[in-house]
């Protein structure tokens, strides 16, 4: 016969239920977890058959076997996670479950170990309901199954993406990462070199913006092979071009692939990037990117933007950039990639043009491209593929310049392949019919046009001109906008007569200040003399206006002589102008309303009279510098 519970034992282990039942009926209302409200409902309902059953033994220790069954799966669930690790669908009420279960079956061992007096209840009705409940245990034992076997299959899910990423590393060391060449022939960057490795070294994306055949990528390709550099990244250095590709049709798949092949990796890889970027950014990582500015110019801009700018958001990958835009990746440090020094640009010429050309001859090359590399090479290998002497290619250069930087197609072998590149970006093309003028029109003028000129031409021309200069078109020096001479070659030959209603704007601004006060006048000679030369020879070329022409001509040779005494070629126009007829044909033609392609004889005589004093003051300038030469070396070995 069982020994029953005594009343103080039974009393103080019914209120313990009691109190522990209404704290889980408590939370059960205020837990948002559908399944951990069902868990609590459960456990409250066994405590309270416990509670009332505490009498039929067998009865009793079935319960006790069902706890013990919530224990184990609860255990199971929360193994080898600290709180803070705990899944979300199950989360910490689980871990307080745990512990509120573990202490009720505690007491029910301990109450059925004691064999204490029975309750007074029916146990026929006990078991009854005590069967309900198991069968209801039971099945909320399964739906906590259920959710550890989802959580097991996560798990294996995570298993799987780690062996995928070990796919990964096997392909990258099943393909071969190729580098490309050093570039040939590469003079006088050492110091832009030493600056950008700075940069990179102190975890800094860099970008390296200029024109067209400017050197960009051949500074990038000695970058990615520097000793420091290979030393520091080992072998996760990637290059990775997007030059000769039709920009527009770049998409986001593009992109990856070539980051793939360009990583090593399977192309197909490419497909599955998140990954592809857990193994880009798993270590330290030296990332080119050449021509990113072609990424910019297609429709798909915004996506493929992001896939650089997610990589560059990583700690542990350092990008390099080349671009003429200097505005391609705002969250780098813009470096601009400017022409060679002279000595320089001759180094690079007689590395690929081994014949001898005099030194006069190599260095009016050099100055006629203002030491654009691109142009020195290109220049030097058709020296060297022709077989030319120094004369001939002075002839080839002085015939048809531009034709002389043909040699090939692509932008390495073609100053025209560079920089239409440039002049067809959807960005500069989105300018507008105003913005290509504005280029044509500062083309047009050797030296550029001044700041204030540009202003004049229309409200938005100094912004347009600024975009330009973003786009390393054109560049700002000297409070002018100018470009370098190779482009200006090209863009002069391509539009060789400018917008007129620009040209007589600036025309009209040239010709007025000649004809204003002395001061201006000395000023613009000494500063603008070849763009006002240039305008006046345009002019006598055309007859445009010659009246006007000729007077500006006669103000100009005059202030050449006296503020900066030079040849020029006026003066051999001068001699070619035609002169209107006199007498009775004169005083009817006259009369017609009809612009004159002559000048009269008068202002022609004015004008040899100009070009003579010119040539006097030339002499007496020469005879000065020959003096003051003679002067400094007698003092000199005195």
């Amino acid at each position: 016969m069982k020994t029953p519970f005594k009343n103080g034992d039974n009393d103080r282990c019914t209120a313990l239920l009691s109190g522990t039942i209404a704290a889980i009926d408590t939370a059960k209302a205020v837990v948002p977890s559908v399944i951990v409200q069902s868990i609590l409902s459960t456990v409250s309902n066994i405590l309270a058959i416990i509670r009332n059953t505490l009498q039929n033994e067998d009865n009793f220790r079935g319960l006790m076997q069902h706890c013990q069954m919530i224990y184990d799966v609860v255990v199971k669930t929360t193994e080898g996670q600290t709180d803070s690790d705990s899944n979300s669908e199950l989360n910490d009420i689980i871990i307080n479950l745990e512990s509120c279960v573990q202490s009720i079956y505690n007491e029910v061992v301990s109450a059925s170990k004691r064999n204490v007096a029975q309750r007074a209840l029916s146990a026929l009705s006990d078991k009854n309901k005590i069967t309900s409940w198991v069968q209801e245990l039971d099945r909320r034992v399964l739906l906590i199954n259920t959710h550890l076997s989802i959580i097991t299959q996560r798990r294996v899910d995570q298993q799987i993406r780690q062996m995928n990423r070990l796919g990964i590393s096997t392909a990258y060391e099943d393909w071969r990462v190729v580098l490309p060449s050093l570039p040939s022939p590469f003079f006088g960057r050492d110091h832009l070199i030493a600056h950008v490795m700075e940069l990179l070294l102190n975890r800094h994306h860099v970008t390296l913006f200029g024109p067209g055949g400017i050197g960009k990528t051949s500074l990038a390709k000695a970058t990615i092979h520097d000793s420091v550099i290979a030393e520091r990244f080992q072998g996760r250095r990637y290059f990775v071009s997007f030059d000769e590709l039709d920009a527009s049709r770049i998409s986001t798949g593009i992109v990856k692939e070539r980051i793939c092949r360009a990583a090593g990796l399977d192309w197909r890889l490419s497909e599955r990037w998140e990954e592809v970027t857990e193994f880009l950014t798993g270590a330290d990582t030296f990332l080119v990117i050449d021509h990113a500015d072609a990424l910019t110019a297609n429709r798909n801009a915004g996506s493929v933007a992001r896939i650089i700018h997610d990589l560059a958001s990583s700690s542990s990958v350092v990008l390099l950039l080349t671009t003429r835009n200097k505005h391609t990746a705002p969250y780098s440090t813009a470096v601009n990639v400017s022409t060679l020094e002279h000595k320089y640009a001759r180094k690079a010429f007689e590395c690929v043009c081994q014949q001898h050309i005099s030194t006069a001859i190599i260095e009016e090359l050099l100055d006629g491209v203002d030491n654009h590399p691109l142009s020195v090479n290109i220049i030097a290998r058709q020296a060297a593929q022709h077989e030319w002497t120094g004369a001939e290619l002075l002839s080839a250069w002085k015939k048809n310049p531009v034709a002389l930087l043909e040699n090939g197609e692509g932008t390495s072998h073609s100053l025209r392949a560079t920089i239409e590149l440039s002049l067809n970006a959807p960005s500069v093309i989105a300018l507008g019919d105003d913005a290509r003028k504005l280029l044509e029109i500062i083309a047009f003028f050797p030296q550029g046009l001044d700041a204030n000129r540009v202003k004049a031409l229309y409200p938005s021309a100094t912004t347009d001109a600024d975009a330009l200069c973003v786009h390393s078109i054109t560049h700002y020096e000297g409070n002018c906008f100018t470009m370098l001479t190779p482009v200006r070659l090209y863009l002069s030959h391509k539009v060789p007569n400018p917008d007129a209603g620009f040209l007589v704007t600036i025309r009209n601004m040239y010709y007025g200040e000649l004809s204003g006060p002395i001061e201006r006048c000395q000023a613009l000679v000494e500063v603008e003399d070849v763009n006002v030369e240039h305008l006046i020879a345009f002019d006598f070329n055309r007859a445009i206006n010659l009246d006007d022409s000729c007077r500006a001509c006669r103000l100009f040779i005059k202030y050449l002589a006296t503020y900066k005494p030079r040849e020029t070629v006026l003066t051999t126009m001068l001699e070619e102008l035609p002169v209107r007829s006199s007498g009775i044909l004169a005083r009817v033609t006259s009369s017609r309303p009809v612009r004159s392609k002559a000048v009269s004889l008068h202002e022609k005589t004015l004008l040899m009279k100009s070009a003579k004093t010119l040539a006097l003051f030339i002499e007496r300038s020469k005879l000065t510098s020959t003096f003051l030469r003679t002067l400094f070396v007698r003092r000199a070995h005195q």
